[in-house]
């Protein structure tokens, strides 16, 4: 079984126990999503012989990201990789930055 794994950097804050690489510079998540865009299109000779039955956003919170972003993000992914009819789309969240708007709005829809 293949997957994409997104790692989103950004947090409110950085907890002191946090051993995985984020920031609380979100003045740098446009930025970020425009060249993760571009990784995303430029690494997709390497799976072309794979069928992607997982997309996982991790991070940092990618609760951080606007709807938009998330969606543009998945639209590249889907037009540059195989993703199966089935993929399951898992992404982390911290509650504090949940509304039920936003949790609506992340149900993908191709």
């Amino acid at each position: 079984m293949s997957g994409i794994y997104i790692h989103v950097p950004f947090c409110k804050s950085k907890c002191i126990y946090c051993d995985f690489y984020s920031i609380a510079v979100h003045s740098l998540i446009e930025d970020y999503c425009n060249a993760l865009k571009k990784e995303i299109a430029s690494r997709k000779n390497q799976l072309s012989d794979k069928h992607i039955q997982t997309i996982y956003f991790g991070g940092g919170t990618p609760s951080m990201l606007e709807i938009k972003s998330i969606e543009t993000i998945l639209a590249e992914i889907y037009l540059n990789y195989n993703i199966s009819e089935t993929a399951e789309i898992t992404f982390e969240a911290n509650p504090e930055n949940l509304s039920s708007e936003y949790l609506s709005a992340l149900k993908f829809r191709r």
